[in-house]
C-alpha cells in the first residue's frame, strides 16, 4: 500500500508541476501526459477501497472524506479533456489529491464516526459526496471566473495569455456544473429525510439546516440565472458564501470531533 500511495502521489505532483509549467510557457502539453493523471486517479480509488476495506467499512472521518472529494475533483477533471475554461484549475485539483489521499493514508482506519452500512445510508452518503464534490468545483471556477475578470480590467498584457480561459466559457461550464451540483444536493437532501431516522437529530441538525441553507441559495441563484438570465459578479460571489456554508456543513462538526475532540 506504501508503494501504492508513493506512485500515486508522485504521478499526481508531477501531473502539476508538468501542466503549470506547460500552461506558463502557452505550450501544448506532450500527448502522453493524461497517462499520468489516469493512472495516480486509478491508484487512488484503490487505496481510498483499501483503506476503508481494511477497517470493515465501519468508520468515516475527515481525511476519508476529503480524499474521497478530492478523488471525484479529479475524476471531473479528467472528463473535461482539454477543453478550454478548466485548465488552470488542473494543478490545484492534483495537488489536493495528492495531500488528501496522504492525509488518509496516515489517519487510523478506526478513526472518526462509526459507519452503519446500509443501502439507504450509502445512496445518502454518495450522493452528499457527489453534490460537493461537483459544487466545489464550480466554487473553483467561480473564482477562476473573478481572477479572469481581474486580469481583463486591470492586466490587458495578460489577457491573450492562451492559458487563461476565454470568460464566457468558464462562465458557462460553472453554471452547468452549478446547476448539476444543486440538483444532485436536493436529491441528497431528500434522501436523507427518507433514509436517515432523524436529520435533526444532535449531531446532526446543524448539518442538516446548513446544507438546506446552501441548497436554497444555490438553488436561487440556479433560478435567477435560467429564468431571468442574471450573471456577472454578485452570482458568482453568492456561489462562493454558499459554497462556503457547505463546507461548514459537512465538515465542520467532524473536524471539531475528529480533530479537536478526537472522539
Amino acid at each position: 500500500m506504501t508503494l501504492l500511495l508513493v506512485i500515486a502521489v508522485t504521478l499526481y505532483l508531477v501531473a502539476a508541476v508538468t501542466m503549470w509549467r506547460q500552461l506558463g510557457r502557452n505550450a501544448q502539453l506532450p500527448k502522453w501526459f493524461i497517462a499520468l493523471p489516469i493512472v495516480a486517479v486509478i491508484l487512488h480509488a484503490w487505496i481510498q477501497w483499501e483503506h476503508w476495506r481494511f477497517d470493515g467499512f465501519d468508520h468515516i472521518n475527515i481525511t476519508f472524506s476529503l480524499s474521497a472529494v478530492a478523488l471525484l475533483l479529479v475524476i471531473l477533471a479528467i472528463a473535461r479533456g482539454t477543453k478550454p475554461g478548466g485548465m488552470l484549475l488542473r494543478p490545484v485539483v492534483y495537488l489536493f489529491a495528492a495531500v488528501s489521499v496522504i492525509l488518509m493514508n496516515f489517519s487510523p482506519v478506526n478513526w472518526g464516526a462509526e459507519f452503519n452500512l446500509s443501502s439507504g445510508l450509502l445512496v445518502h452518503v454518495v450522493l452528499s459526496l457527489c453534490a460537493y464534490a461537483i459544487l466545489m468545483l464550480a466554487t473553483l471556477y467561480a473564482i477562476q471566473i473573478l481572477y479572469v475578470s481581474y486580469v481583463l480590467k486591470h492586466h490587458k498584457a495578460q489577457a491573450t495569455a492562451s492559458y487563461l480561459p476565454p470568460l464566457m466559457t468558464a462562465e458557462r461550464y460553472f453554471f452547468r456544473l452549478l446547476s448539476t451540483g444543486t440538483f444532485v444536493l436536493v436529491i441528497a437532501i431528500i434522501s436523507g429525510f427518507v433514509f436517515l431516522q432523524d436529520m435533526f437529530a444532535q449531531g446532526q441538525s446543524h448539518k442538516t439546516v446548513l446544507s438546506t441553507l446552501a441548497a436554497m441559495i444555490y438553488v436561487v441563484i440556479v433560478f435567477l440565472h435560467g429564468a431571468r438570465g442574471v450573471r456577472g459578479r454578485a452570482m458568482v460571489i453568492a456561489s462562493v458564501v454558499a459554497s462556503s456554508i457547505l463546507t461548514l456543513a459537512y465538515f465542520g462538526s467532524r473536524f471539531v470531533k475528529d480533530v479537536l475532540l478526537n472522539t
